[in-house]
């Protein structure tokens, strides 16, 4: 879809400003703002001014050293210098218009000499699984039970109880093969 005047932005200040729209990807308030204090927010913007989708990065580099705690998952990311999109939501709108699949290339380009991959997990759900791959990712590994035991409450998405969280790699250095 085009849109005239839509606008790649990385947001360091006044993050909190984007709280409602972010509290639609996750409801847990204190949550985002962790991930606001330790990652970074890009956002597509119309006309300067009107977010119409937003995700946050974190660095996932260390999690993925020989010694991280994540260095045990088998994902082929082991070593790698990896970012991880946390949150990725689409203003209400806006949704079904290709720009969240926009944000998420547009900031894959612009990390692709800092990271090796890009990774984003997700609840099993065959959208989101077909969302992914149409992105470019792959399935690399899955956390067994991981919004069962971290959410306090069921979640629901497409009529499905999330209970696995899946997780998807994608490529983004300019050198090097791709995770799986």
């Amino acid at each position: 879809m085009f849109m005239p005047d839509l606008r790649l932005r990385r947001i360091r200040l006044q993050t909190e400003r984007f709280l409602p729209l972010l509290l639609m990807a996750d409801d847990r308030q204190a949550e985002v703002e962790a991930l606001l204090r330790v990652g970074t927010l890009y956002g597509l913007f119309v006309q300067r001014r009107q977010p119409v989708s937003l995700t946050v990065i974190t660095d996932e580099t260390a999690a993925f050293a020989a010694n991280g705690p994540r260095a045990h998952l088998d994902g082929g990311l082991r070593g790698k210098r990896v970012a991880e999109c946390r949150l990725l939501v689409t203003a209400p709108a806006f949704r079904g218009k290709g720009l969240a699949r926009q944000l998420l290339m547009r900031v894959c380009g612009l990390l692709d000499t800092d990271c090796d991959a890009m990774i984003v997990g997700t609840g099993t759900v065959p959208r989101m699984d077909r969302f992914y791959r149409g992105c470019g990712f792959a399935p690399c590994f899955v956390l067994p039970h991981h919004f069962s035991e971290a959410w306090p409450a069921p979640i629901w998405e497409d009529g499905i109880l999330l209970d696995d969280m899946q997780y998807y790699a994608r490529h983004i250095g300019r050198t090097g093969p791709s995770p799986r």
